[in-house]
């Protein structure tokens, strides 16, 4: 059983087993087997830190364990009984979240080893008070950028799981835990969960307050879920949000109105992404989906750039202190990009916020008529691991603070998953999980495929 030691052990598979059916539960199957008395926490969690224990050496997905902890819990549970919900679910938490009782060394351990916060961030206390069962903390990839890390696509340990919730999306993808809480900047949810197969949610901004949390931007940090299912996305966000809109007692309809939108980028796409994104339109319309083609302001395809600007920006003023005394253990790409940062003025700053301003007003136009924008979460399949891929039909959502979701509907020729991209209208969030759960009935999930 693994322990409450930072984990580092050699890989030496490439390709993962089959789960066993405990450890492939989502968290709303797993909450209805407790409910109806055929799963106890206890058997939840060992499921889910055996699984680790089997592939985590590969992986790399868990920096820190509180395996000890987590299966006192469980067992207290069972003994005198769930009081609240979500007793008993098994929960990780990137770790650039801070928490009170595991080191959070903010993806970098050379520069922050052991790093001790006195307090839980808000979001982790309000998980334990919840119920969740807090397993332990996430990798995150180097200095929690774009940069590679240690953390490894767990369908192919030679590819990338991306960046920067890397362990977050493997953990959930490798069925080590049905959730975990990740945070997004400019892909760092959706781009890790559609390289791993899972369902990464990125809320509108400040849905869930970010507080107690490495900060990047101010005007782009967020909060969500990772998990196996839109089911599962929505019950997170219920949970954390306190909105009862969030939920899935409604029936599933098929008469809703999608947008197609192909940026610039599209010309840049994988055949098989291409492929695998009208073979879906296709399964929507004639499942009775409206299927409609948007046309953008042009301004759109430029929001790549400010949103570089204001990342640029905000990050060398959080990482200054950082770069300042920290340099020779700082990665080259961190530093290019914080110069680059500082070489911006006041002015850029404000001109790239005025210009994601008039786009937020511009969507409304242009996608009036529609229940949700729909377009490729990635260029293709995850690279190889030297490389953390591209963003470019992700990030626009965080600078434009649309909630946004990927799911996982297909395999590429590699055997790595594919994920359909819908976006929803800002503080919209719960009626973009609805319009989600409809699309993941009709199009399927590969989220539960080993």
């Amino acid at each position: 059983m693994p322990s409450s030691d930072t984990i580092d052990r050699p890989a030496s598979v490439t390709r993962r087993p089959a789960p066993t059916a405990i450890a492939a539960l989502t968290a709303t199957e797993g909450l209805a087997a407790l409910e109806q008395g055929r799963l106890t926490c206890e058997a939840w969690t060992r499921a889910c830190l055996d699984r680790i224990d089997e592939r985590n050496a590969g992986v790399k997905a868990w920096v820190r364990l509180d395996a000890d902890g987590a299966l006192a819990r469980a067992r207290e549970w069972d003994r005198h009984g769930r009081r609240r919900l979500l007793d008993g679910v098994p929960l990780g938490i990137k770790d650039t979240i801070d928490t009170a009782d595991m080191p959070t060394e903010l993806g970098d351990p050379e520069i922050f080893p052991g790093r001790q916060p006195e307090a839980d961030a808000p979001v982790v206390t309000q998980a334990h008070d919840l119920g969740f069962n807090v397993l332990g903390k996430n990798t995150v990839s180097r200095h929690a950028i774009m940069l590679p890390g240690p953390a490894r696509n767990p369908h192919d340990l030679n590819h990338t799981p991306a960046a920067s919730s890397a362990g977050s999306a493997a953990a959930v993808a490798d069925f080590m835990t049905p959730l975990s809480i990740g945070t997004q900047t400019a892909g760092s949810i959706l781009r890790p969960s559609a390289f791993c197969g899972a369902v990464g949610f990125k809320p509108t901004l400040d849905a869930i307050p970010y507080v107690g949390i490495r900060r990047y931007s101010r005007v782009l940090d967020v909060i969500g879920p990772i998990a196996r299912s839109v089911d599962d996305a929505a019950l997170f966000m219920r949970a954390f949000t306190g909105d009862p809109r969030f939920g899935s007692s409604l029936p599933v309809r098929t008469d809703f109105r999608v947008g197609v939108w192909r940026p610039k980028d599209w010309a840049d796409t994988e055949p098989c992404m291409q492929e695998s994104f009208v073979a879906n339109l296709r399964a929507l319309s004639a499942a009775g989906v409206t299927v409609t083609e948007l046309t953008m302001p042009a301004a759109f395809d430029t929001m790549g750039e400010a949103q570089d600007v204001i990342m640029a920006y905000d990050l060398a003023r959080e990482y200054a202190a950082l770069k300042r005394d920290h340099a020779h253990l700082c990665d080259p790409g961190l530093i290019d990009y914080l110069n680059m940062g500082e070489g911006l003025s006041a002015a850029d700053y404000a001109g790239a916020l005025d210009a994601a301003d008039a786009c937020r007003r511009a969507f409304y136009d242009a996608a009036r008529d529609v229940d949700a924008v729909v377009m490729p979460s990635t260029l293709g399949e995850a690279p190889l691991a030297s490389s953390t891929g591209s963003s470019a039909f992700i990030r626009i959502w965080s600078l434009l603070h649309n909630p946004s979701i990927t799911l996982p509907v297909a395999r590429g020729p590699n055997g790595l998953p594919l994920g359909f991209q819908m976006v929803g209208f800002v503080k919209e969030d719960a009626r973009l999980l609805y319009w989600a759960r409809c699309a993941e009935r009709i199009l399927g999930s590969t989220a539960h495929q080993a």
